[in-house]
C-alpha cells in the first residue's frame, strides 16, 4: 500500500468520524436538549377553531416586505386586551417579553412576574388562550430586555410562541386564508388532502424539511419567523454556492433585539420542498447563521421560512412526523 493511498485512507476515516460525530452533536444533544414540553395542558373545542394571521411589514435595507412576521392574537390569564405573540417555529421555547409586562402589570397585577431562588423572573401559572384554543404551564420563560415599555392600545406584542407549544401536536397553516390552529385531531378527519413530504424530522426541535437546492440534496431548518426567506444561510456557505450570481451587501434586519447585516445572492437554479419549486431565488446569509457553518449541507444547510408557502396550507404533525402541504 502506497504512502499516498495510506494518507487518503485515513483523511477519508477522519472525515467520516468527524462528519458522524457532528451529526450525533446536532441530532441526539442540540435538538434533544432544545426540545422542551411546557405545556403539561391543552385543550380544544370539538372542531377546529382557527385565529387569525396578522401579518407585519418588515424592511432590510431598503427593501420591504409584506410578510416581515406574522402574530397571533391572545389572552393571557384572562386578560384580553390587545395582546399579540409572534408565531415562531424558530424559537424552541415560549417566552414572555419582560419590558411589557413591567409596564402591564401596572394595569394588571395579576399580570406581574414572579421571581425564583437566583433572582430571575418568570410568569407562574400561565394559561395562553389563541381563539378557543387553551395552553397551560406552570412556568413561562421571561425575556427581561425584550419588548416595549410602552402600552399600545391597539397592538401590545408581549411575546413569542415557539416550537414548544406544537410539540406532540398538529399545526395547521394556512396561508391560502391567513388562519392557524393547533389540534390533536386525527388528520384524517380534518378535511385537506395533503401531498405529505417524505424524509421529514419533526419531532424534536428544529423542524427539519428535505430539500433541494442547486440540485443538492440538503436538510433545511423550518423557520415560521424567517417569513420572507426562501433560503437563509451561513455568509462562508452564500460565498460558496457556485451557480449564483454577485453577492450584495444589505443593512439592516433586526431579530431578537439586534441589528444584523445581510447578505444577497441570486440563485441560478431552483430550491424545492416536496413539489414545491421556487425558480432562481435570492438567498440571503447573515451572521447569526455562523453556527450552522460547522454542519454540512445534508445535516443542515440553512433556513427556509415561509415565503416558498404563501398560498398554500401546512400540516406539521410532530407527534406523528408529518408534514403535508396542500395547494
Amino acid at each position: 500500500m502506497s504512502k499516498l493511498f495510506k494518507i487518503f485512507i485515513t483523511l477519508f476515516i477522519t472525515f467520516l468520524i468527524l462528519s458522524f460525530a457532528g451529526w450525533h452533536t446536532f441530532n441526539y444533544y442540540w435538538r434533544t436538549k432544545s426540545t422542551v414540553s411546557t405545556f403539561s395542558n391543552f385543550t380544544e373545542p370539538d372542531s377546529l377553531s382557527f385565529s387569525e394571521i396578522i401579518w407585519r411589514e418588515g424592511n432590510f435595507g431598503n427593501i420591504k416586505t409584506e410578510i416581515g412576521s406574522f402574530f397571533v392574537k391572545v389572552e393571557l390569564n384572562g386578560v384580553n386586551d390587545s395582546f399579540y405573540m409572534q408565531f415562531d417555529t424558530g424559537a424552541p421555547q415560549t417566552v414572555l417579553y419582560g419590558r411589557k409586562l413591567n409596564k402591564l402589570k401596572e394595569k394588571y397585577p395579576n399580570l406581574s412576574p414572579a421571581t425564583n431562588d437566583s433572582g430571575k423572573e418568570y410568569f407562574k401559572d400561565a394559561q395562553l388562550k389563541i381563539g378557543d384554543i387553551i395552553l397551560e404551564t406552570d412556568y413561562l420563560r421571561i425575556l427581561p430586555e425584550m419588548g416595549s415599555a410602552e402600552i399600545d392600545s391597539a397592538f401590545n406584542i408581549i411575546g413569542t410562541i415557539g416550537f414548544d407549544a406544537i410539540l406532540d401536536r398538529k399545526l395547521i397553516l394556512d396561508f391560502r386564508n391567513d388562519k392557524i390552529t393547533i389540534t390533536n385531531q386525527d388528520v384524517k378527519d380534518l378535511n385537506y388532502s395533503f401531498d405529505l413530504v417524505n424524509g421529514v424530522s419533526l419531532k424534536r426541535f428544529p423542524i427539519l424539511l428535505p430539500a433541494q437546492v442547486d440540485d443538492e440534496n440538503v436538510n433545511l431548518f423550518y423557520d415560521t419567523g424567517s417569513s420572507m426567506f426562501s433560503l437563509i444561510l451561513p455568509p462562508n456557505k452564500l460565498s460558496n454556492m457556485d451557480n449564483s450570481q454577485t453577492i450584495d451587501t444589505l443593512c439592516c434586519i433586526s431579530a431578537w433585539g439586534k441589528s444584523l447585516e445581510f447578505y444577497r445572492r441570486k440563485l441560478n437554479s431552483d430550491i424545492k420542498i416536496g413539489k414545491i419549486i421556487e425558480n432562481q431565488p435570492d438567498i440571503y446569509a447573515a451572521s447569526s447563521m455562523n453556527p450552522y457553518s460547522y454542519f454540512p449541507n445534508w445535516v443542515m444547510m440553512g433556513v427556509t421560512g415561509n415565503q416558498m408557502f404563501l398560498n398554500k396550507v401546512l400540516l406539521i404533525d410532530t407527534k406523528n412526523n408529518i408534514f403535508g402541504i396542500s395547494d
